[in-house]
């Protein structure tokens, strides 16, 4: 028998029956998940005669229940407060997925104080667990002012509204879900159409790295496999010169890594431009993806297409560079033919580059194995042909930069306007040499390479003496095991003379003529008179100044020149063997070299 206070039992389940229908009808119409929510709790007070109701949702990025919607607690807390799942009386629930029914909260020992939330005037409370077949969803929660005890058909009615709230929620989140795929499909074909007008229409690598940006919602840049920047295709993308490229990017890596550049540290997602296997250019985009599959598209369909246009420039790039470094070969190794020289220039010419008049040639080679294995590869080739070119023609309009093999040749422009007018003179030339030298090292600290400087050349037919002049530079300013030299052919002095000289055999005997007998008495005691010498020339016959450089007394030294003139039977302060000795020193260096 019903108590007095209970409504009749008829009364009461034909009441809960019009509630869960109205409830369904709700949830069937087209209201937004939130606004169903507020109903529902606002709807589920009243039929549970409670005076407050709360819907704690599972969040299990944030690990635990957050409450979402309520008509009676604190609104500043929706989505701040957290439950943690066996913590306090809606944790216990969501635990252990069973009904809770508190007559006095204070007294339970599971009960937590949530400040800003719980307020000490509710009393009794009920919990019951929201569930979609396997899954937790949430717990919803009834407060009541007065102490009750919750009858067992009060427990299955608000078991019956969590069923239908789970109802709402799945219907909300399938909605979700479908109206996101639509999406999702609707930008795939805004992508798709986009990425094919541009190829179609052969836009352009600037263009296609724009269009990019505006799907991907960033500023996008281009880099290639060495980590610098692509400035003919920037796009509006990150700033740095060069970016430093993770190693699971380089070593293969698919799809966009995330990485921090920069002080402050600014954050970048990658994705890798890929022909097959081959890492061809890497998309920097300004920030992270945010979990968003249409900006991943974007970056990812983008990436095929900025890999086809980058190919299509490298099949046209490297053609034109083999043909400017056979028809540079061709002419440096012309053999003096004057009639040959003229054809391979005016054949340079109609390929859209001139041989300058009056050039000076630089001569560009690896110090080692390492860098000469270095230089022929693709990416650091192409990186330096493009700044070479990119560091000279703005200094000496029409100046022509060509590679053959790991070495590069450079043409500057006699007739080019410069920092003085008329010809470069030949100090300005060698401080461009420096400057080249400096830029091989900016792209790679391990590289090491020389420069070297042939005489000022009057015509394509006299290119081969300027590339002979300018090997025979590199080859001298190796001596000892040297690099990252830029020597000069005009610097080596009466050097110059002896590479004239046809027979070897000649030169040696010239040393051995005026060297002999040091040279000897040297190799058999093991003194230092040959360093003595060495000292004594390279200091202009200044003997403090030789005793300086060599860290001895001046009587030391000048004991030891009394020697050197008695071995020698020459005398040193003798202008003319003075000359004969320098050059017979040099001459000894060649030979070594």
């Amino acid at each position: 028998m019903p108590t007095p206070a209970d409504p009749p039992r008829d009364d009461r389940e034909l009441r809960e029956l019009l509630f869960l229908q109205q409830l369904a009808l709700a949830a069937a119409s087209t209201m937004s998940r939130d606004r169903l929510l507020e109903l529902v709790i606002g709807q589920t007070t009243g039929a549970m005669d409670a005076d407050v109701c709360a819907l704690y949702l599972q969040d299990e990025a944030r690990g635990g229940l957050v409450l979402t919607a309520t008509n009676g607690l604190n609104q500043a807390a929706l989505g701040r407060v957290v439950m943690p799942l066996g913590e306090g009386i809606t944790g216990a629930v969501a635990a252990s997925r069973q009904p809770l029914a508190v007559p006095e909260v204070a007294r339970d020992p599971r009960f937590k104080w949530v400040e800003g939330v719980d307020e000490a005037r509710f009393t009794s409370m009920l919990s019951v667990p929201i569930e979609a077949g396997p899954r937790m969803v949430g717990v919803l929660n009834v407060q009541t002012v007065a102490r009750r005890e919750f009858r067992p058909e009060e427990v299955a009615f608000l078991s019956a509204i969590a069923g239908a709230i789970a109802g709402v929620l799945e219907r909300s989140e399938l909605q979700r879900r479908l109206e996101e795929q639509l999406e999702e499909v609707r930008l795939a074909q805004v992508t798709h159409e986009r990425f094919t007008e541009l190829v179609l229409t052969g836009a352009g690598l600037a263009r296609i790295v724009d269009a990019i940006s505006g799907l991907a919602g960033g500023a996008v840049g281009v880099y290639d496999p060495l980590g610098f920047r692509l400035e003919h295709g920037l796009g509006r993308g990150p700033g740095p010169r060069r970016l430093q490229l993770p190693a699971q990017l380089t070593a293969g890596a698919e799809g966009p890594v995330a990485v921090h550049h920069g002080r402050p540290p600014q954050q970048l997602t990658l994705t890798p431009v890929r022909a097959g296997s081959e890492l061809v250019a890497v998309l920097a985009l300004e920030g992270d993806l945010g979990g968003s599959a249409s900006r991943r598209r974007a970056l990812e369909q983008g990436a095929t297409v900025v890999a086809l246009e980058l190919l299509k420039e490298r099949a046209a790039a490297e053609v034109e560079r083999r043909l400017r470094g056979d028809l540079i070969e061709g002419l440096v190794t012309a053999g003096g033919d004057p009639e040959e020289a003229r054809r391979l220039a005016q054949r340079a010419e109609r390929l859209g580059f001139r041989i300058p008049a009056q050039a000076w040639l630089l001569l560009l080679e690896p110090d080692d194995e390492r860098s000469a294995t270095a230089l022929q590869s693709g990416p650091l080739q192409e990186r330096l042909s493009r700044d070479l070119v990119e560091f000279c023609r703005p200094r000496y309009p029409g100046a022509v930069v060509a590679s053959r093999g790991a070495a590069t040749l450079v043409l500057v422009p006699a007739e080019a306007p410069s920092r003085d007018p008329g010809r470069p003179p030949l100090p300005e030339v060698e401080e461009l040499g420096r400057g080249i030298s400096q830029l091989v090292g900016g792209l790679d600290r391990r590289l090491s390479v020389s420069v070297g400087i042939g005489n000022l050349s009057a015509g394509a037919d006299e290119l081969p003496r300027a590339y002979e002049e300018a090997r025979q530079a590199l080859r001298l300013s190796r001596r000892g095991g040297r690099g990252r030299l830029v020597t000069s052919y005009r610097s080596l002095g009466a050097l110059r003379l002896l590479l004239e000289v046809r027979d070897p055999a000649a030169v040696d005997r010239f040393v051995g003529e005026t060297l002999g007998p040091l040279l000897e008495y040297s190799r058999r005691r093991g003194t230092p008179l040959l360093a003595t010498l060495e000292a004594l020339a390279g200091e202009g016959w200044n003997q403090r100044a030789a005793a300086r450089r060599l860290k001895v007394h001046i009587n030391t030294l000048t004991y030891r020149v009394q020697r050197l003139e008695a071995l020698l039977q020459l005398s040193l302060d003798d202008p003319e063997t003075r000359v004969v000795l320098q050059v017979a020193l040099q001459a000894r260096t060649l030979g070594r070299a």
